[in-house]
């Protein structure tokens, strides 16, 4: 071979290395947008969500307030909502781990729209019982869709970070800000429910909050990767399969019950009739109070790694039963509130307190409830993580249900007191499950059920 045949041969090779080079470089490339985009347009839609479905929450309370209608036959009428949430939860872990997050969205939106749809259509004149029957299920429609829509923002976080011990903080952050905006951007819709429903009515305010779903779906539909979040790892459902997590889920899970319980015996439905028929507040200053606390929760939480634990040496988590702490810090507030309540002085002081009260609450909620979502995640395997989501937050939808049964009855016979002394009795109950926690595994993926 001459000279220039052996010069024209490395020329050549070296085209060929650059080309492929090149042709895996894009492939990394076009690996790493595609996640993100998914990413985006998940979180941008969970987002937008929430604000839609707190807004429409709040129309209906304030509406439903100005028939005159009681705490217990409200509290009633979000019975089948928090029923059907809890059902949909498993089992909308189940149909991301089969068919991917995208199908669990957009089923998610469509209900939502039967949801507002199916409430448009109330009547004045009907009976008091066919208005809560009627209700009941039209609502049950958007309790489907929240649940199917916070599975799917609830695992992007866990599968756009990556899984080893020195990415912990990567991904606390990441579900932080995620679950920090969400609460603030739920406390913006607040507001924005009452604002619709003062300023416009009742019917062409929910008209509103249907053509902002119909704006998230096309994008869901048309430009999200249909296998995202797929597992090949989804065996044969039996009742082991469903209920046995593992001891920590399963653990995480009842503690995540009794505390969201808790908030919801008091802070749900009492809260707000309380704010209108004690303080004989407007729609407005109502929800706006309710927005404020929002927001400054969702704010806590979203600094609550680099913020809050930092500077108290315990981040990144090390230990699960740091929840214990943090949930007697909450059973404590719970009991100065409902010690102020109990007095029920109705003067500067008694308001001061009280206000104080429930921000000094948000606070420590959204720093126990900001290591829960934390640690939920982490005990998750990559490809089971809308399966352990979806039934840890059933457990958190089965709290907020007997919170909301049982605050409704207690404030209806007795008053706020009664529901923030229970709400304290929770509390202990979930202290006490949180000591049972096992320790944060160091490499997320590793960390399987012990009993599987």
């Amino acid at each position: 071979m001459s000279l220039n045949d052996e010069q024209d041969t490395a020329e050549i090779s070296t085209e060929t290395t650059r080309q492929l080079e090149e042709a895996e470089q894009a492939k990394r490339n076009t690996a790493s947008v595609i996640p993100m985009r998914n990413f985006y347009i998940i979180i941008s839609a969970y987002l937008l969500f929430t604000l839609i479905d707190s807004a429409l929450g709040m129309i209906i309370l304030l509406e439903l307030f100005q028939r005159k209608y009681n705490a217990l036959e409200i509290s009633t009428m979000f019975i089948l909502y928090e029923i059907f949430g809890m059902i949909t939860y498993l089992v909308a872990g189940l149909l991301a781990a089969r068919q991917g997050l995208r199908f669990c969205l957009v089923i998610g939106l469509i209900f939502q729209l039967i949801g507002i749809g199916t409430l448009i259509g109330l009547q004045e004149y009907w009976p008091r019982t066919w208005v809560i029957m009627y209700i009941s299920l039209a609502h049950s429609f958007n309790g489907i869709a929240k649940d199917m829509v916070k599975v799917s923002g609830k695992s992007m976080a866990r599968l756009v970070t990556q899984e080893d011990s020195e990415h912990q903080p990567k991904l606390f952050r990441s579900v932080a800000r995620i679950t920090g905006a969400k609460n603030s951007i739920r406390g913006a819709g607040l507001p924005w429910g009452a604002f619709l429903l003062k300023l416009l009515n009742y019917r062409v305010s929910l008209s509103v909050l249907l053509g902002m779903i119909a704006i998230i779906l096309a994008p869901c539909m048309l430009w999200l990767d249909s296998q995202l979040a797929v597992s090949g790892r989804v065996r044969v459902l039996t009742l082991r399969t469903i209920f046995d997590k593992g001891k920590d889920v399963n653990v995480l899970s009842l503690a995540r019950i009794f505390l969201f319980g808790s908030r919801d015996m008091w802070f749900q439905v009492s809260l707000p009739l309380f704010l209108r028929g004690t303080f004989e507040w407007s729609f407005i200053a109502t929800a706006s109070l309710l927005a404020g606390w929002e927001i400054f929760y969702g704010a806590v939480q979203s600094s609550t790694p680099t913020l809050i634990l930092r500077p108290i040496g315990i981040y990144p988590i090390k230990k699960a039963t740091y929840l214990v702490q943090t949930t007697l810090s909450l059973m404590i507030v719970t009991i100065a509130i409902a010690i102020v309540v109990t007095v029920k002085e109705t003067n500067t002081t008694f308001y001061a307190l009280f206000l104080t009260g429930l921000f000094v609450f948000a606070f420590v909620l959204a720093v126990n409830s900001s290591i829960h979502s934390f640690l939920i995640i982490s005990y998750c395997r990559t490809d089971e993580v809308a399966i352990n989501i979806g039934f840890y937050y059933m457990a958190n939808a089965m709290g907020r249900l007997v919170g909301l049964i049982v605050g409704g009855t207690l404030f209806y016979y007795v008053g706020l007191d009664a529901c923030l002394w229970t709400s304290a009795g929770a509390l202990l109950i979930c202290m006490i499950v949180s000591a049972f926690l096992g320790p944060v595994p160091e490499r997320p993926e590793k960390c399987v059920n012990s009993t599987q």
